[in-house]
């Protein structure tokens, strides 16, 4: 079987209306689902779908649990494939591996923050759409194979 490919480098844009008719409105933290997502890919070389697991931190309660749909728009990590799972939390982070390497990636704790203060204004989500990875995330990683 061979399978899909993800660019990590696709403008997250181009995955955002794929990720709101799979979700079913433009929320913030489905953005920041789809960039972290992507993140994931680059920092563990990853092409997404297959060979790569996600655990997401975020529990099931809206609006935290709502980023779990970018991770799959984005990585291509399903709770039907077997290689995303939601475990209790109620935190925007997850965990990635693939290849033996591993990374944690946590939305900062400000722009958490000010999405749950602020709620889902289009000027926010295009910020979290094209803002840097640094001003969105902190993450931590283990790259040894």
């Amino acid at each position: 079987m061979e399978w899909l490919k993800i660019d990590p480098g696709i403008d997250p844009r181009e995955l955002w209306e794929l990720g709101v008719r799979l979700h079913g409105h433009r929320g913030p933290f489905l953005a920041c689902g789809i960039r972290m997502g992507l993140l994931a890919l680059r920092l563990l070389d990853s092409a997404g779908y297959a060979g790569i697991e996600a655990v997401a931190e975020t529990g099931s309660s809206p609006p935290v649990s709502c980023l779990v749909d970018g991770l799959q728009v984005s990585t291509g990590c399903t709770v039907g494939k077997g290689n995303l799972m939601v475990v209790e939390g109620g935190r925007p982070a997850a965990r990635f591996s693939a290849g033996g390497r591993s990374v944690r990636i946590a939305l900062r704790e400000e722009v958490a923050r000010d999405i749950l203060a602020n709620g889902a204004g289009e000027e926010q989500v295009e910020w979290i759409l094209t803002a840097s990875e640094e001003e969105l995330f902190v993450w931590e990683h283990s790259l040894s194979n």
